[in-house]
């Protein structure tokens, strides 16, 4: 495993991630706005449940981002190896790494956003489970891709 390679695929991965956190938090912003700050009559009154789902959405939605990162910085990486297993090892651990460096920093962002109308959306705590998988799902694609891309190199 290259040490180097795997670092700098977890810090391309933190950069991203503060980037589609600043993204995801503006856009729950927009919804908590739209849903329950400014609402009136029946809305105002199912407003934090429809915030609390909004804030939800646009977590999920950004962690599906990190395979897809993953696989990108694989193939990238592993082009670039002799080896199949190394290349795999390196984009595998960096993914991983990466995809939890990721997930923590849009959590962190989204829930450091959550307006007075989202007191029923979730937290760092709630998402531990989700983005565990994502890491471990991230790790899987960032280690099949880096193999792929080897063959290339």
């Amino acid at each position: 495993m290259d040490a180097k390679g795997a670092g700098l695929t977890a810090a391309v991965f933190a950069v991203v991630g503060v980037g589609v956190g600043l993204v995801a938090a503006v856009g729950a912003g927009w919804a908590e706005t739209a849903l329950a700050t400014a609402a009136t009559g029946e809305t105002a009154r199912f407003g934090p449940v429809f915030v609390a789902q909004s804030y939800l959405a646009v977590t999920a939605t950004a962690l599906i981002g990190a395979p897809l990162v993953a696989g990108v910085l694989g193939v990238l990486f592993g082009s670039r190896a002799y080896d199949a297993r190394e290349a795999a090892a390196t984009s595998g651990v960096g993914g991983g790494v990466g995809a939890l460096i990721y997930g923590f920093v849009v959590v962190a962002l989204v829930v450091v956003s959550q307006g007075e109308a989202a007191t029923q959306a979730h937290g760092v705590g709630d998402a531990l489970g989700p983005l565990l998988t994502t890491a471990v799902v991230a790790a899987v694609v960032g280690a099949a891709t880096g193999a792929l891309g080897s063959v290339t190199g």
